[in-house]
C-alpha cells in the first residue's frame, strides 16, 4: 500500500468552446501544485469514464527501454558456447 500523502486541491473548471473544439484553461497555480514544467510539459490523457486525468508524457520510447541499465560494453561469452565442436557443415 502506498504510504505517501498527498495534497489534494478541489478547485473548479469550465468547459468552453475553443475554435471548433472545446477547452479547460489551467493556471500556472494550478500547474505548478500539480507538479508539472509550466513551459514544456507534453501530456498523455487517460481518459475513463467521467473522468480525464492528465499524465505527463514518458519521452522514453518502448524501444528505448530495452536498453534501460545497459552499459554499452559487449556481454560475457556463455562457456558453453566456448566449449562447442562445429558440427555439420559450419565454419567457426
Amino acid at each position: 500500500m502506498d504510504n505517501t500523502k498527498r495534497k489534494v486541491l478541489n478547485r473548479e473548471a469550465r468547459i468552453l468552446p475553443w475554435g471548433d473544439s472545446q477547452g479547460v484553461r489551467l493556471t500556472r497555480e494550478v500547474l505548478k501544485e500539480a507538479g508539472f514544467d509550466v513551459d514544456a510539459t507534453e501530456l498523455e490523457l487517460e481518459v475513463e469514464p467521467n473522468r480525464i486525468s492528465l499524465v505527463p508524457k514518458n519521452k522514453v520510447t518502448p524501444f528505448q527501454k530495452l536498453f534501460d541499465g545497459y552499459e554499452s560494453r559487449k556481454p560475457e561469452t556463455e562457456s558453453l558456447w566456448e566449449e562447442a565442436e562445429p558440427m555439420g557443415k559450419e565454419e567457426w
